[in-house]
């Protein structure tokens, strides 16, 4: 039986693209943006900061996130759309 690696919980800081025709409602499109990443289990996202642009927005979130133990928080501005990642 293998065991499955513990997930870490951190707060992080992000500034991400979501596109304006995203299914669901913002707090979705930033849920299922970081939650595409493996090692990544997404707990709660607050909108901190929103500017339109023309076929996105731009969004400032900060998110409290559960991350496999290989993962880092600058690995998730690997993620297509996200700017900036940083702990909280």
């Amino acid at each position: 039986m293998a065991v499955q690696p513990c997930h870490r919980a951190t707060d992080v800081a992000l500034r991400l693209a979501v596109p304006r025709d995203a299914a669901g409602d913002l707090h979705a499109g930033v849920r299922d943006k970081l939650a595409g990443r493996d090692g990544v289990d997404v707990e709660r996202v607050d909108v901190v900061a929103l500017r339109p642009r023309l076929n996105d927005l731009t969004v400032e979130v900060d998110a409290s996130l559960r991350l496999a133990p290989d993962a880092e928080v600058d690995d998730l501005t690997e993620i297509v759309g996200v700017h900036e990642a940083r702990p909280r």
